[in-house]
């Protein structure tokens, strides 16, 4: 005899109280890249904080760096799967680009004009030398490969003032202050001076000023230097004071040196609309480590009336954490 249809169809029930374990969730990161989408507008904004509160003006230092996080979680956030890995993988190469980017640009000289009649054209240079670098023989020969017709040198610790005398030859008009406290400057220039100038202690940065004779039309250049963070107050106060003493500076002038400051500070806003200058500069020179500069704190200024022939260009480090600048600039001569 055969059971019902239904018996044999039956299974057997779940017992009412007994509960299935639950799937564990695989990690997406959704929240993770959203937070550090987050994290980084955040810092993008603090950043410009220093327009009203001199102290967060250090944040404007990293602007790219904040720039390039922000970008990498926000294509995190974008990605089907493989968020945070993507995220990760854009931010190295965002920091990387940062750091390739003034050796690419330096590779070859833009031209971005050609001298006129009624103008000399300059190549200028700026080099933070370090002041414990204990290379001097790579510093001068540096130097010489830069070739500039006039370049300050910052920073020029004992171990290296031996080379001025070397440099003699290919630069015989030379002005230091190494007898000025605080003042470790020197120009080195082969067109001679008609006039020159130093300062350490004052209310302003330690600077070193030469002018040059008319076959440079009187240009003026000053070498600065500027106290760095966490003395955000007094380099604020520092830059206000030089640009007083810039912009009552007659005739044609060239800025250049270590401001501690990147093209998106206010420091920098300050010394040009103060000095009424134009920065010329945007590639970043510093730290030299690994050959990836990060952050653009050396800078060459102008005031109007001179003009970029070729675009700015990193050199050597030579032993120094700071890498030199150079430009070619046209200066009107005096009719």
């Amino acid at each position: 005899m055969t059971e019902p249809a239904e018996s044999l169809s039956q299974t057997p029930q779940q017992p009412e109280d007994e509960v299935l374990p639950r799937r564990k969730r695989k990690p997406s990161g959704r929240i993770e890249c959203r937070l550090g989408l987050l994290l980084g507008l955040s810092a993008l904004a603090a950043s410009r904080l220093g327009q009203l509160w001199i102290a967060f003006d250090v944040l404007s230092q990293f602007t790219l760096q904040f720039a390039v996080v922000t970008v990498a979680f926000l294509v995190g956030c974008l990605m089907p799967r493989g968020k945070l890995l993507s995220a990760a993988v854009v931010a190295v190469l965002g920091i990387l680009a940062i750091g390739v980017w003034p050796q690419v640009a330096s590779r070859e000289p833009h031209v971005l004009g050609e001298v006129k009649p009624g103008e000399r054209a300059l190549k200028v240079a700026s080099f933070n030398t370090l002041w414990v670098n204990p290379n001097a023989a790579a510093v001068k020969t540096e130097i010489e490969r830069l070739d500039a017709d006039i370049i300050t040198l910052i920073e020029m610790g004992p171990g290296k003032r031996p080379i001025l005398d070397q440099l003699k030859e290919r630069y015989p008009y030379q002005f230091h202050c190494y007898t000025v406290d605080y003042c470790d400057f020197a120009v080195l220039s082969k067109l001679p001076f008609s006039d020159t100038e130093s300062r350490g202690r004052w209310d302003g940065p330690s600077f070193i000023r030469v002018r040059l004779g008319p076959e440079a039309g009187g240009l003026t250049v000053f070498g600065v230097h500027t106290i760095r963070f966490p003395h955000s107050l007094a380099q604020f106060r520092q830059v206000t004071e030089i640009a007083r003493v810039i912009e009552r500076t007659p005739g044609p002038r060239l800025v250049m040196g270590d401001f501690n400051s990147t093209p998106y500070s206010r420091i920098l806003q300050v010394l040009e609309d103060s000095a009424n200058l134009t920065r010329l500069t945007n590639l970043p020179t510093w730290p030299s480590l690994a050959g990836l500069p990060q952050i653009a704190i050396d800078h060459v200024f102008v005031s109007p009336g001179i003009r970029a022939l070729e675009a700015e260009r990193i050199g050597e480090p030579a032993g120094s954490d700071h890498y030199p600048v150079t430009l070619r600039i046209a200066v009107p001569l005096a009719p």
